[in-house]
């Protein structure tokens, strides 16, 4: 089934086998599609519902190969081997033991295929009863998907589908909620925020925004605020702290935006830099924000 679906390319390297089990490693250098794998699995269960005969014989091994078995795994033969045979569907030397017709084996069910090495891939499947098991709890997890999202079994990957676009559409929309919070902020922040640090107006303030998008949008809106000046805002979450400094056009010869956020972010366990009117960075010690913040100050005013 391996050879007719992806190649006669196709080695085995290894395998497994146990009565309702079994693991199969062979050559192939790409990922297995869904569809190939779909394949794969409906040849085998076409050969188990026809229900063939396995017919077994023991030969020279250079008459077994004459005859087109396939020597499967690299590994030394003795004068005489054992050949496995599906009338019409595949030939090989072998020397375990098989069912003594291809309906014995009930069901076949892949459960898994993964990569183990370069150019290898492998296949893990079950067999009889197990796989019947299998499927069933399977399609015992799909019913209760689709009783929690009031959706029938086949319309479960749809609707999560849909869930998933609202969830990332709710998303946006909080940023934009925070973004807005935080604009009045800006807009209703108390004067004594703002200080002269020699001669030049700087603005320190920890904000409650998450993303670096919307602390460098808001920090700009302070910058417009205070029009010539420096503006240096934090912010932290449970695990990260976000910083970023603006240094306006006019001063960017005294001030570097670059320069002020490397040592600020060193407070708080990062590293970063940027331009001389603007850089960011963040942290992994959001614990120090407001230490990072009140050294602002003092830093500005030894530049």
């Amino acid at each position: 089934a391996l050879r007719n679906v992806l190649g006669e390319h196709v080695k085995q390297a290894g395998s497994l086998v146990a009565p309702e089990r079994l693991r199969f490693d062979f050559s192939h250098f790409t990922q297995i599609t869904v569809q190939e794998l779909e394949r794969i699995e409906t040849l085998v269960n076409d050969q188990i519902r026809a229900n063939l005969p396995v017919q077994t014989a023991e030969m020279a091994v250079e008459e077994a190969l004459h005859s087109g078995a396939m020597a499967l795994f690299e590994e030394k033969y003795g004068d005489r081997v054992r050949v496995v045979a599906l009338p019409g569907f595949s030939k090989e030397l072998c020397g375990g033991t098989h069912a003594g017709h291809t309906g014995d084996i009930g069901l076949f069910k892949i459960i898994s295929e993964s990569g183990v090495a370069a150019g290898v891939r492998r296949i893990e499947a079950l067999t009889g009863p197990a796989a019947v098991s299998y499927v069933q709890q399977m399609t015992h997890t799909v019913l209760q998907a689709g009783h929690l999202l009031r959706s029938k079994p086949e319309e479960v990957v749809g609707r999560i589908k849909q869930l998933l676009g609202s969830l990332k559409a709710s998303e946006k929309e909080i940023e934009k909620l925070k973004a807005a919070l935080a604009d009045t902020s800006a807009q209703t922040g108390s004067e004594d925020e703002l200080r002269t640090v020699n001669g030049v107006s700087v603005l320190v303030k920890r904000v409650a925004v998450e993303q670096p998008a919307a602390l460098r949008e808001l920090a700009d809106r302070f910058k417009d605020r205070i029009r010539s000046g420096v503006v240096i805002l934090g912010s932290a979450t449970q695990d990260k702290a976000l910083l970023i400094a603006i240094v306006t056009k006019d001063l960017t010869q005294r001030y570097h935006a670059g320069k002020i956020i490397k040592e600020l972010a060193a407070e708080v366990g990062g590293g970063g830099g940027g331009r001389p009117d603007m850089a960011q960075a963040g942290g992994t010690q959001p614990e120090k924000l407001d230490q990072a913040l009140t050294r602002a100050y003092d830093l500005l005013a030894g530049m």
